[in-house]
């Protein structure tokens, strides 16, 4: 069997002169046992990938459909020991609950009769480690961090809504690879210590009372006493990776373990400027590292999905002010697209023209001087329509617009026609009025085919169970919340997507009163029945909320 010194890659070829992963010269050593061997009929093990704290990880093939895995397997040294097994097993089982995009796929589970020792069939990922990407570089910038860690708070709030903790929140766990045209895809990996919340009871606790599981430096303070941890422990493990990805280096360092978990319990953390003076953060970024690094659980965020938000929030720029347009005229807005050849129009209207001159207007939209014949009474009244229709935000039907335009311009030439001559008025009917009216038909057909078009693409997928599930997956509970409460009118939604519909309230509140929209968010967690799983969390929201706290 050859072996690099440098990274651990092992294999059974002996023709393998050079590392295929840093070109460092492969030496002879003792047989792996596991190389080349067939796992229950299904992988052959074709070389060692890397070692962790409780296992190693094999490239295998799984032969009938020849797809390559990651096979997962216990120290052999571990496997008399109970505890060991029981975690391992129960990486397996938390890990294949857990359905999302940037969550590792566990396939199989099992038992090497050699050795009896337990394995994981799992995705192979053609990747580089966060901890990897960090060592290669001082630090990250932080237009390419947010957006990761954004992804991986999606990610652990998969897991915290299924009732699992990881709770080994580090570096190394977080896999960078290429997916969807994205460099840097973050894929959450290594469940082997995640605590299943709902089901651990005080006689089938796996974790022992005064057990430290997790690695130090980016321990939780209640994870450095063995105390009882929630998901808000991860939030701090997160936070620390974050600090160490923007700059460089862990807010807590020592020689002795001991002394990190120490500070971890007593030591503020440093803010990202102190650490690295050279570099610029945002102000609010700054805010947000030091709240995921509380020591006290209830100071920190209190979800990955709150996480999420105010982390993408703290490097948005300051909008910009808009100013409002001024209003053309009282007449009804026309809801068409911007793009109507108005200047073909107008310059067959103003064909024969004369003795008109233009005043500019204060919202940079050019009228018409005081009409001088009926031509020009109707020229202004068609360059209002089309004014008006550019800044309008309305979406009356344009079949209603249409009419109430055109009764207007009709008006408008009834009351010039006192004054006109019985020649000037035959010109206005045979010539003007038809364009008028043209224009006011073509743009209601407009309008509608275009309604009518985005209702075909859009109704078939907004109104699906499968759309807002899908929504709720990749975080965006504002834009879900709609699209099931319309599903509840209908009485579309069975009970687990009422309970779901719950929680997309629970979230939504609390964005709600991120924005000090506290109004909105009551009135959102009032929705919640009492019946509901969901309903001890709404209340104690709710009394928040009305004191006006935030979290």
């Amino acid at each position: 069997m050859k072996l690099c010194l440098i990274c651990n890659f092992q294999t059974a070829s002996d023709e393998q002169g050079s590392c295929p992963h840093d070109g460092s010269p492969m030496v002879t050593v003792g047989d792996d046992p596991l190389l080349g061997i067939l796992v229950e009929d299904r992988y052959r093990i074709q070389s060692l990938i890397g070692q962790g704290s409780a296992g190693s990880v094999y490239r295998a093939r799984q032969e009938l459909i020849g797809r390559d895995v990651a096979i997962k397997v216990l120290h052999d040294y571990l496997v008399s020991d109970e505890e060991f097994v029981k975690r391992f097993k129960q990486e397996a089982k938390a890990a294949s609950r857990l359905n999302h995009p940037n969550i590792i796929t566990i396939y199989d589970f099992g038992i090497i009769p050699l050795g009896r020792r337990p394995y994981i069939a799992m995705d192979l990922l053609n990747g580089t480690p966060l901890s990897e990407l960090i060592s290669q570089s001082d630090h990250i910038p932080v237009d390419i961090v947010i957006p990761i860690f954004k992804m991986v708070c999606q990610a652990l709030s998969e897991a915290h809504n299924q009732g699992v903790v990881h709770r080994d929140i580090k570096p190394e766990n977080i896999v960078l690879i290429e997916r969807g045209g994205k460099k840097f895809f973050p894929m959450v990996v290594d469940f082997g210590i995640a605590r299943l919340v709902q089901e651990e009871s005080d006689a089938a606790k796996i974790t022992r009372t005064g057990t430290v599981c997790g690695s130090p430096t980016y321990m939780s303070p209640e994870q450095c006493t063995s105390s009882k941890v929630d998901h808000r422990s991860d939030i701090y493990s997160l936070g620390i990776v974050l600090f160490e990805t923007l700059t460089g280096t862990v807010p807590f360092t020592a020689e002795e373990l001991v002394k990190v978990m120490t500070m971890h319990l007593l030591e503020p953390a440093p803010t990202l400027s102190a650490t690295r003076p050279d570099l610029q953060f945002p102000e609010k970024l700054e805010t947000v590292v030091a709240k995921a690094l509380s020591k006290h659980p209830e100071d920190r965020f209190q979800n990955m999905e709150e996480f999420a938000y105010v982390l993408e929030e703290s490097i948005k720029a300051p909008q910009k002010t808009l100013v409002a347009m001024p209003s053309i005229s009282s007449m009804p807005a026309l809801s068409v697209p911007t793009a109507l050849p108005q200047r073909e129009l107008t310059n067959r209207l103003m064909a024969d023209k004369t003795n008109s001159t233009r005043i500019p207007a204060k919202d940079n939209h050019a009228m018409l001087a005081p009409p001088q014949d009926l031509r020009d009474l109707a020229h202004q009244t068609l360059t209002e329509m089309m004014a008006r229709a550019k800044v309008s935000n309305t979406t009356m039907p344009a079949y209603s617009n249409a009419a109430s335009t055109s009764h207007i311009a009709a008006s408008r030439v009834r009351q010039a026609n006192t004054r006109a001559s019985s020649g000037a008025w035959q010109l206005i009917a045979r010539q003007v009025l038809p364009m008028i009216f043209t224009a006011c038909a073509l743009l209601a057909v407009i309008t509608f085919v275009m309604s009518e078009v985005r209702q075909m693409k859009l109704y078939p997928q907004r109104h699906t169970t499968e759309y807002a599930e899908n929504l709720v997956k990749q975080g965006r509970y504002e834009e879900a919340l709609p699209v099931l409460q319309d599903l509840k009118q209908k009485g579309q939604l069975d009970k687990s997507q009422n309970e779901n519909l719950n929680k997309v309230r629970v979230s939504v509140a609390r964005i709600y009163a991120h924005k000090k929209r506290f109004p909105d968010a009551i009135s959102l967690l009032q929705q919640i029945p009492p019946q509901s799983k969901q309903a001890s969390k709404a209340q104690q929201l709710l009394r928040k909320y009305k004191s006006g706290k935030s979290y």
